[in-house]
């Protein structure tokens, strides 16, 4: 099972009161994501935090970053 590293820009939510001068300063969260590849399709890419194997085989805790989000990737 191949793993990747992948940093990608993500959306945020804060419940507290703001200024329309703080919000020009805002930007995405710049974060980096570790997982077990399992799919990369034409719309994002899908990882998994676990991988296991029973009568077949399954993953654990689906995340979906889509292509338009990711500024770069690396392949383990």
């Amino acid at each position: 099972m191949m793993v990747v590293e992948i940093r990608w820009l993500d959306a945020s939510i804060e419940t507290s009161d703001f200024k329309r001068k703080e919000a020009k300063k805002t930007k995405p969260v710049d974060r980096w994501t570790t997982g077990y590849l399992v799919e990369e399709n034409e719309d994002c890419v899908v990882l998994a935090t676990d991988y296991y194997v029973k009568k077949t085989d399954g993953f654990a805790a689906k995340m979906v970053i889509p292509w338009g989000m990711i500024t770069e990737y690396w392949y383990y």
